[in-house]
């Protein structure tokens, strides 16, 4: 696969109508986007390999608008000093780059600040706390593991961790909305808008609702 490097410039220019931008609140003010990076070589590398491996993955993102502006497999998966969800398994392929399976909230908010804080301040980003408090069957270890893990977990989420450097599976993988991820913060955002598309209109649609609230038991 042929990866191009180019610079992208996008500016988005958001005007309030029908009103002066100084008496509306911050979120709606009159705003300005601007990016311009290229594609890095260990970038490069990620993404011609999973062209192979992996090609729906990378078809999906390369029809997203996180790949119109350049942000790659590193930038979401990419790794620091101090964090502990290291992939043993991506070594084995590749011994210099360091990522996680686990792309956080936490992670997202580097680009996204205002959305992130939004969620850690929902219902959605407590739902995992909510049912260990109310839900007695779980409380109590009365159901079972196949119930805990397609019946709660699926949607509420799992606590995600480690041991002896690998995640455990009774926990991962996870897209609960109120997972507790390895680096303290809380959710997924790929609940509602699904990897590796990301699409906006896609978290919009009743369908992504849905994948947790149906049945009477889940009426809200």
């Amino acid at each position: 696969m042929v990866v191009p490097v180019v610079i992208v410039h996008l500016a988005f220019v958001c005007t309030p109508v029908a009103a002066k931008a100084d008496s509306l609140p911050p979120s709606l003010q009159l705003k300005e986007y601007r990016i311009e990076r290229t594609i890095s070589e260990s970038a490069k590398g990620c993404i011609e390999c999973h062209a192979e491996q992996s090609r729906g993955i990378v078809a999906d993102w390369a029809a997203s608008r996180h790949a119109h502006a350049n942000v790659t497999c590193l930038d979401c998966h990419g790794v620091g000093p101090a964090d502990t969800d290291v992939s043993k398994g991506h070594l084995q392929f590749d011994k210099e780059t360091k990522i996680s399976p686990v792309v956080s909230p936490k992670d997202c908010s580097r680009c996204h600040p205002g959305e992130a804080a939004q969620h850690a301040k929902s219902k959605h980003a407590n739902t995992l706390e909510i049912i260990w408090k109310i839900d007695p069957w779980l409380k109590h270890g009365m159901n079972n593991e196949i119930e805990r893990t397609t019946g709660c977990f699926h949607c509420h989420g799992t606590i995600v961790k480690l041991e002896g450097g690998r995640f455990d599976k009774q926990a991962w993988p996870n897209v609960g909305v109120g997972r507790i991820n390895p680096d303290g913060s809380k959710g997924s955002c790929s609940s509602c808008h699904t990897r590796h598309k990301f699409s906006l209109a896609e978290a919009r649609k009743p369908e992504a609702c849905g994948q947790c609230h149906l049945g009477p038991d889940h009426p809200q």
